[in-house]
């Protein structure tokens, strides 16, 4: 049986799950706490429970689900090298396009976040803490000598990317996969990969 914590995480879960359908659906400023109860199937006074206003409910939610987004979309570099790394980043990101409610929520809070100083900074935190991963993965690569600067470029690409897809849908049969790698220093313009090969020192007997 669930513990009283348990259940008033897994409460918080999902009024911020029913919140970004909501977004997604209404648009940002249409939401409000009651519509966020109703879709969980709570009282609409255990959102304030949760939550001090309805903006906190929307930014807090927005920043769950952009959270959860990235961790599955990073999670494709994890124990593999160079090229392979990116193609898996590539196809993750596939799924993202104008009918998948995740992307018209993203977009919906990058758009907020020009008129919310906190969830501006929240968001470049955020930001801040993907470059420092993807830094750190190319540093592993060992294959450019500036492996922040490759970091900051490679994310506003995939972004760049996944907006795009948004305005034109088209662009998801378009295989950006060659320019991509090029960008990040994992090949040259005939695909060869410029990652690094780790030789194993031989055994002596």
């Amino acid at each position: 049986m669930a513990t009283a914590i348990e259940q008033g995480k897994q409460t918080r879960t999902r009024l911020m799950t029913a919140t970004v359908e909501l977004i997604a659906e209404r648009g940002w400023g249409a939401v409000t706490t009651r519509m966020a109860a109703e879709r969980a199937g709570v009282r609409p006074g255990v959102v304030h429970y949760h939550f001090s206003s309805v903006g906190d409910l929307l930014i807090e939610s927005s920043l769950h689900m952009a959270r959860n987004e990235f961790d599955a979309v990073m999670g494709q570099l994890t124990g593999v090298d160079g090229p392979e790394g990116m193609r898996r980043i590539l196809s993750a990101i596939s799924a993202y396009s104008a009918a998948d409610p995740s992307t018209i929520a993203m977009s919906e809070m990058m758009l907020a976040a020009t008129r919310e100083e906190r969830l501006r900074t929240e968001l470049g935190t955020f930001v801040a803490r993907a470059r420092a991963g993807l830094t750190e993965w190319f540093r592993e690569q060992g294959v450019t000598t500036d492996p922040e600067a490759t970091a900051a470029v490679v994310l506003a690409l995939i972004d760049g990317l996944i907006l795009h897809r948004l305005i034109d849908p088209t662009l998801g049969s378009v295989d950006v996969t060659g320019p991509l790698l090029r960008a990040a220093g994992l090949t040259d313009n005939e695909g060869t990969s410029h990652v690094r090969q780790h030789e194993k020192t031989p055994i002596e007997d």
